[in-house]
């Protein structure tokens, strides 16, 4: 039996790192693999119930805290002293460094650090501290993994890395007319109208505040589109009140992240994500497959535009700009039901998981 252990921030619906892990996760051999995850924040009880199912555990971190790192250090200790790992793999370089450094003194066989952004953070303060930890990381690590080129040569410059894609069950995202029908019934959006989305997190790093400005630019023109906002986050309460006090609420529906978030894809027809700083993002992954029209910031790889659906914006283009493209978007015909699947053959999380479960094996053994 192979010991792993998973180092991420949270077990949150709507998180890439965490749908990543998961999605992996629920299709390891059990007869093969015993699975603990360290994490630093919360876990949802979709995940609680298929981690609890499969008799592995959840580790909770001290609290996240940039005074609190020795605490984080003394806590590594307690970890890898009572639980022999023959794999640790990181999906974290800031709190989880001192782990992995631990499991490299503890002799781990296998330490793997999975770079999945672009960069660190847009805070001065906190690129510093970045920039001291992400090298401690990588020297603690013998394994690099990355979920993009970019992402790889971002974090590692000239090392060597494994590139692991970040796959979905394709099936569950096809775009379906039955979909787009019950949930516009559902969401009491008109037929008639168009509706463009977010789905992820509501931060600064993904700039979710942006398209709320977007759509007072657009209703002065416009109202026949809806925007569909679907996560959490630090800004949630801010989009309540910019929501309510600019009298959005009939052009603007938010949902809390969900476990069936493949079903409001096919109701979109623009996808849009204006973030400061991705790596590969998964949602991006799941709209592709969907056939769904895209419209990203530049500042997002464009590895990801396999079907050329996706157009690309400065994200300091004037907010004109951006109007204009999500409407040119939303009104463009696409035949969404003809996906050319064998260009996503990598993102097809049946292929990849196996992929990643022969590695692991492969790592070991080596």
């Amino acid at each position: 039996m192979i010991k792993l252990l998973y180092i991420l921030p949270e077990l949150y619906l709507t998180n890439g790192i965490t749908s990543y892990v998961m999605n992996h996760y629920e299709r390891l051999d059990h007869t093969k693999f015993s699975v603990d995850f360290l994490i630093a924040k919360g876990a949802d009880k979709k995940y609680l119930d298929i981690i609890e199912g499969n008799q592995d555990k959840i580790i909770q971190t001290p609290k996240i805290n940039d005074a609190h790192y020795k605490q984080f250090r003394k806590h590594a200790k307690e970890v890898f002293s009572t639980t022999k790992y023959d794999i640790v793999h990181s999906h974290d370089f800031n709190w989880g460094m001192p782990y992995l450094r631990e499991a490299k003194k503890q002799g781990v066989k296998v330490r793997i650090f999975h770079a999945h952004s672009m960069k660190g953070s847009e805070k001065f303060f906190k690129r510093v501290r970045n920039d001291i930890f992400i090298p401690r990381t990588v020297r603690a690590a013998n394994e690099l993994f990355a979920c993009s080129s970019i992402a790889g040569h971002k974090f590692f410059k000239k090392k060597p890395f494994y590139l692991a894609h970040n796959a979905i069950n394709k099936a569950l995202f096809l775009y379906s007319e039955k979909l787009r029908k019950e949930i516009k019934e559902e969401l009491a959006i008109d037929s008639s109208k168009k509706v463009i989305g977010y789905f992820g997190r509501f931060n600064e790093r993904k700039n979710t505040l942006f398209l709320l400005s977007i759509m007072k630019e657009i209703i002065k023109t416009r109202t026949d589109i809806h925007l569909l906002l679907i996560g959490h986050g630090a800004l949630q309460e801010e989009i309540f009140r910019i929501v309510a006090e600019d009298n959005l609420e009939d052009y603007v529906s938010v949902l809390d992240p969900r476990d069936d978030i493949y079903r409001y894809y096919s109701v979109l027809d623009l996808f849009i994500l204006p973030s400061l700083y991705e790596g590969l993002p998964v949602v991006g992954v799941e709209a592709l497959f969907n056939g769904v029209p895209q419209l990203y910031s530049n500042n997002i790889t464009k590895e990801i535009n396999l079907l050329n659906t996706i157009t690309y914006l400065n994200i300091h283009d004037d907010i004109n700009v951006w109007v204009t493209e999500v409407l040119k978007l939303v009104d463009k015909k696409v035949n969404r039901k003809e996906v050319d699947l064998s260009k996503l053959v990598n993102y097809d999380i049946e292929k990849q998981a196996k992929v990643l479960e022969n590695k692991y094996i492969e790592l070991v053994n080596k």
